[in-house]
């Protein structure tokens, strides 16, 4: 039996080989990332091996670095080990008192790691491709989502300094207003605009001639900095705006069409396309995963463990060592449920009942979320759709 263990960067991985008796078969040795340096990984393992059965090979969790040689070792029948880099920290630190990290240290306390776990440790398995393009594409929207936040803050600062009354009575993120500021970037523009005009562009519950007049009076007695720099910095963050909203829209109608046949996810209570793609994406094969309390703590979302002698805390955190995707989009898809505009469910009285006893709302959702974890679970595990239990 031989256990390796690979640290892998952008440009090489390190390696090293020992067998099932502690035995330095091959010192640490470095291989190029690419086909080259796979084909002499191949032929190393292959010169101590026996058969595949004998080979285990543990691997960082490292995003992109990994996913190459992950594949390619999968490719030839190699059982492979996805490690969380915090086990492996740990690891490390308990073979030494120094704070020592260097690759060949990485590649040893990884497969050190694999030597004492891998009786209970889950092997690979390829997920299905939509998986995959749920998990790129889910991961994509968030980064987007978090462009347009700053955007849109950006937004409000500029017309703080600009056009400071406007914000008094409209909301400056609606859809009109950027509309607005967008043909009319200064208050002079829209203080000359013809009402009419004015009017076409506004959409408000309520008189919308009034509220053309009181922003162009508004915008003649503004206090605001008139610079042409400032009108110029607008009309680059809205169109920043409207660029991301639009990759988004496109996303969107992606993630749809690859949602199609996950219904039975998408029946759980605050759960659509979006959060159950992300979900999907994130779990992966649900199979990695013997028991809710396994997917609870991949999403972070199980409680930190604090005893002492005889201390023992019981105000214990959520550990969030987990996935940050997943921990959001359960958390998203909690919250929805519970105090959205969605029907009557058990997530939302277990949230009523949380809240009678007097926690707080962020405690109650999160312990909400754990009912949400143990529902996708099961419905992952058999594919059924929710069924509301009175």
């Amino acid at each position: 039996m031989l256990f390796i263990g690979i640290d892998v960067a952008s440009k090489k991985h390190d390696v090293i080989i020992i067998s099932e008796f502690g035995e330095v078969l091959s010192e640490s040795f470095t291989i190029e990332n690419s086909i080259d340096g796979f084909k002499k990984l191949h032929a190393e393992i292959s010169s101590h091996m026996e058969h595949n059965d004998c080979i285990h090979i543990g691997l960082e969790e490292t995003g992109i670095y990994s996913s190459n040689i992950r594949d390619f070792l999968y490719s030839v029948d190699f059982k492979v080990y996805m490690i969380n880099p915090i086990l492996t920290y740990h690891s490390r630190m308990a073979h030494s008192l120094r704070n020592t990290k260097t690759d060949k240290v990485d590649c040893l306390a990884i497969c050190k790691y694999i030597m004492q776990n891998h009786t209970h440790l889950k092997p690979y398995i390829s997920t299905l491709y939509t998986t995959s393009e749920l998990k790129s594409l889910s991961r994509l929207r968030l980064d987007k989502l978090k462009i347009i936040s700053k955007s849109k803050m950006e937004f409000t600062r500029l017309l703080q300094i600009m056009f400071p009354e406007f914000t008094k009575y409209f909301n400056q993120h609606s859809g009109w207003v950027l509309k607005l500021f967008s043909s009319y970037p200064t208050p002079e523009k829209i203080a000359h605009m013809h009402t009419d005009t004015l009017i076409s562009i506004i959409k408000i519950q309520g008189d919308r001639k009034n509220a053309a007049t009181l922003i162009k009076s508004l915008a003649k007695a503004t206090i605001g900095n008139r610079s042409l720099s400032n009108a110029l910095l607008i009309n680059s963050v809205i169109e920043d705006i409207k660029h991301f909203k639009k990759q988004i829209n496109t996303i969107d109608k992606h993630l749809d069409q690859l949602m199609d046949g996950f219904e039975f996810l998408t029946s759980i209570p605050g759960i659509g396309n979006v959060v159950g793609a992300a979900i999907l994406g994130e779990v992966g094969d649900i199979n990695r995963f013997q028991s809710p309390a396994q997917l609870l703590a991949f999403a972070g979302l199980d409680p930190s463990i604090y005893e002492s002698g005889d201390f023992k805390s019981n105000k214990c955190r959520i550990s969030k060592r987990g996935s940050k995707y997943l921990r959001t989009a359960i958390f998203t898809a909690t919250r929805v449920a519970c105090v959205g505009k969605t029907r009557d469910n058990q997530f939302r009285r277990k949230y009523d009942r949380k809240k009678a006893e007097g926690k707080h709302h962020n405690s109650a959702i999160c312990n909400v979320s754990k009912n949400m974890i143990n529902t996708v679970f099961a419905l992952l595990k058999t594919k059924e759709t929710f069924r509301f239990q009175v």
